[in-house]
């Protein structure tokens, strides 16, 4: 293998461009080395991985326009919001330029552009990224995600809107924050309710308006979302979401129940079986909300696709026989 000459310590490691590399006495010939990649014609990488989407970002920012902030589907990854596919590296990135601003066109961009000038924005480390709220309502636009067809899962997937029961996934997610204590939600439903105002007579604006309507606070997971929407589509009433239970261990939430009937559920996610330790504090809590006079009712992922309707009889002879036994 040829000797190949070594890059200046302020480019390696590292992300740059061709002509900080060509003020740097880097030759042309020397960038076309196995040793370095290329995420985006003019941008240069060298001794790092660009595996995650922060890292891609990263290489895309140093061409990014004063006026041009990351949006739609790589804004809502970077801020960690719920979605339906996974970030993968062949993933276009999306930028939007505000009013005054052209739109980026390059290989591996999806350029955005809005005549809205007061758009809100974040940094998130060096990335600018537009605000939460503003993403929600930006992922229902046609061409914002990237979806699989359930029924072709080897075809590459397509560009779509975000569907409307994952767009209350989305917001109540924003409004409740990453299940830590304390948390710390994104953003607020007055904030939500301002973005969906901005959007109105614009494609996407139905959807959201129907999910900002179910939006709810705090909710841990997007399925424990999805076991919700699916229980009142079967025609139960809306659960309560964290249900608050005092038992002899101290107070514990339930995912979702009906307080007053005394029926809890629980989803039990693929997590709880392949963590020992998960298991077991999901034994202990049933135990304590058994021991409280609760009903526990615990769902997986088959009790929920196609759709809730078995789940909802199920749940429906459950609230029957409490209500009877009281």
């Amino acid at each position: 293998m040829p000797h190949r000459a070594p890059l200046p310590p302020l480019l390696d490691p590292g992300v740059f461009t061709t002509a900080e590399a060509r003020e740097s006495g880097v030759p042309r010939g020397r960038l076309r080395a196995q040793d370095i990649v290329h995420p985006f014609h003019g941008m240069n990488a060298a001794g790092v991985l660009l595996d995650d989407v922060e890292s891609a970002c990263e290489a895309l920012t140093p061409l990014l326009a004063e006026r041009q902030w990351f949006s739609h589907l790589t804004a809502a990854r970077l801020w960690g919001m719920p979605l339906p596919e996974n970030w993968v590296p062949a993933e276009p990135l999306h930028t939007l330029a505000l009013a005054g601003s052209h739109r980026m066109q390059r290989v591996g961009v999806i350029g955005w552009e809005t005549e809205r000038s007061d758009i809100p924005r974040s940094m998130l480390g060096l990335l600018p990224v537009v605000s939460p709220a503003t993403v929600w309502a930006q992922l229902a636009m046609p061409g914002a995600v990237l979806l699989r067809d359930a029924r072709y899962p080897d075809d590459p997937p397509r560009r779509s809107a975000l569907s409307a029961e994952w767009l209350v996934a989305v917001g109540d997610f924003l409004v409740s924050g990453k299940r830590e204590k304390p948390r710390r939600p994104l953003c607020t439903i007055a904030e939500l309710t301002r973005e969906l105002a901005a959007h109105r007579g614009k494609r996407g604006a139905k959807a959201l308006a129907w999910a900002l309507e179910r939006v709810r606070s705090p909710v841990d997971s997007s399925q424990e979302t999805f076991l919700r929407l699916g229980l009142i589509e079967a025609g139960l009433p809306e659960p309560d979401v964290q249900v608050p239970v005092v038992t002899a261990g101290g107070l514990r939430h339930a995912d979702l129940g009906y307080p007053d009937s005394g029926v809890l559920m629980e989803y039990q996610g693929d997590e709880h079986r392949t963590s020992r330790r998960r298991w077991l504090d999901d034994l202990t809590r049933r135990q304590l909300f058994e021991d409280a006079g609760y009903l526990v009712i615990e769902v997986g992922a088959d009790d929920m696709y196609p759709d809730c309707r078995a789940l909802g009889r199920r749940v429906r002879r459950a609230l029957d026989r409490r209500h009877f036994s009281t």
